[in-house]
């Protein structure tokens, strides 16, 4: 083999060498991302799932009984979560779920912390709170998981209606 031939097979290695590492660079990205998708996809499940909970329950704790007539029926605003010594399992209204916080974990994915607000809107701006009874509550739900880069932010809107 003359220097020609060996210097055309040491740029041959080189260049297959530098194929080899991105090749594998790609790979390890790719895993990556599938992991997060996966995460994602887990972290967007558990914030759906609490917001279905909650739309099983009644508007407002006044409601159980009977209809409101008017927002200052409903509960005051300083008042939304749970009542004292609520437990999770005997929730009732929508607002109970008003500073839930609990932890997730799935396992060989990952352990994802969960909280979630409700609050009063206003029926014409639904993005903001109110510091005062509506008919319109927003249920915010935030689920982060561990490994993850991002959280997941999702909201549901509740309003009450009656119809006679």
């Amino acid at each position: 083999m003359n220097t020609g031939q060996t210097i055309l097979t040491i740029i041959a290695i080189v260049f297959l060498g530098t194929n080899v590492v991105s090749v594998n660079r790609t790979f390890m990205q790719h895993g990556i991302i599938l992991q997060q998708t996966e995460i994602g996809l887990f972290a967007t499940s558990l914030a759906t799932s609490l917001i279905e909970e909650a739309q099983g329950k009644a508007f407002d704790k006044n409601s159980l009984e009977g209809l409101l007539q008017v927002t200052s029926d409903c509960t005051p605003v300083d008042s939304l979560g749970p009542e004292f010594g609520e437990k999770r399992e005997d929730y009732n209204d929508f607002d109970d779920y008003n500073k839930l916080k609990d932890t997730v974990r799935i396992k060989d994915v990952d352990t994802f912390y969960r909280w979630a607000t409700v609050s009063y809107v206003d029926s014409m701006s639904p993005n903001v709170s109110t510091s005062y009874r509506t008919f319109s509550k927003r249920l915010t739900v935030y689920v982060k998981g561990l490994a993850s880069q991002d959280t997941i932010r999702m909201s549901y809107l509740f309003s009450y209606w009656s119809f006679r």
